[in-house]
């Protein structure tokens, strides 16, 4: 087997393990959406911290490779907002869409980075993570707070969205902790260390097992544009920024790698809390998750040094 699909296998196996034991019935629907409810607000914040807290910033290539990856997101975003003339009538489902084609499940790339990209890519991965979360999360919760259902009524109500999100919060505190110099905090490190131990293996299991099928015989057209947009379009976008940053060629095949993986669940619980079409972002996760089985490897393939 080549090193290419050595490291991505146990990912997608993960995957379909989080599926059969849905689909086998060894936990109900309900079970496994308390589990990601679990994650969401204990263990993905407690990696995050981690993972942010412990970057180092300052790196070689750390700065080219920030500013062209924050960049092509920035783009992206511009491009996800333009979409909202397809949408005038029906802003949930406009909120729903452009969380599809906009939010990426970084721990599907992180679980496969070692064999892929070696050290030096699981560091830029790292570097990567809090940033690129931190400036996802923002931007979808303005924009659910702008369109979704339970529209805010003031910036003041946008605003308390923001720093009610645990992915939000875990990033810009592992951040200041970081600038700060701040990096041991004795038995409190260890206990999030092993909280974040756990994060990868959950939300990879957690994908599968959030796969839905039935969501996909609706809204076709919007799940096909999201797909194209998310599996295609943003891996390009990234590795142009990042290229364009003056970065070299082990940041820019990350950087394609980051975008080409598939839409985070993170969406659908947003989704759910916000007021978005949860049908829609479920339908989009499935389409992309199945999808990128394909994708993934020909984007990595195609960018590796």
């Amino acid at each position: 087997m080549s090193p290419l699909l050595t490291g991505l296998a146990p990912v997608f196996i993960l995957i379909a393990i989080g599926y059969a034991a849905r689909a086998g019935k060894l936990a109900t629907p309900e079970a496994f959406g308390a589990v990601n409810r679990f994650g969401y607000f204990v263990l993905y914040p407690a990696f995050l911290f981690t993972l942010t807290s412990g970057a180092d910033f300052a790196s070689r290539g750390a700065g080219p490779f920030l500013i062209g990856i924050l960049g092509g997101v920035l783009f992206a975003v511009a491009l996800g907002l333009a979409t909202r003339v397809f949408f005038k009538s029906d802003g949930p489902a406009f909120t729903s869409v452009f969380q599809g084609s906009l939010r990426w499940n970084g721990f599907v790339l992180l679980a496969a980075a070692l064999p892929l990209y070696g050290q030096e890519g699981l560091d830029l991965i790292g570097i990567a993570f809090g940033p690129l979360v931190l400036t996802m999360n923002v931007v979808c919760v303005m924009v659910l707070a702008r369109w979704g259902s339970s529209r805010a009524d003031s910036w003041r109500a946008v605003l308390d969205q923001i720093i009610a999100n645990p992915l939000i919060l875990s990033c810009a505190a592992g951040i200041a902790v970081n600038l700060a110099g701040f990096h041991d905090f004795g038995p409190l490190s260890h206990a999030l260390d092993l909280l974040g131990d756990a994060a990868m293996p959950v939300a990879v299991i957690c994908v599968g097992a959030g796969l839905d099928f039935g969501a996909l015989r609706t809204s076709g057209v919007r799940v096909a544009f999201a797909s194209a947009f998310k599996l295609l379009l943003m891996p390009a976008i990234l590795f142009t920024g990042v290229t364009l940053a003056g970065a070299g060629p082990l940041e820019a095949a990350v950087a394609a790698g980051l975008g080409a993986t598939p839409t985070a669940a993170a969406g659908y619980t947003l989704a759910r809390e916000m007021g978005g079409d949860a049908q829609l972002v479920a339908a989009i996760i499935t389409a992309t998750t199945i999808l990128s089985f394909i994708t993934m490897p020909l984007v990595i393939g195609l960018t590796l040094p």
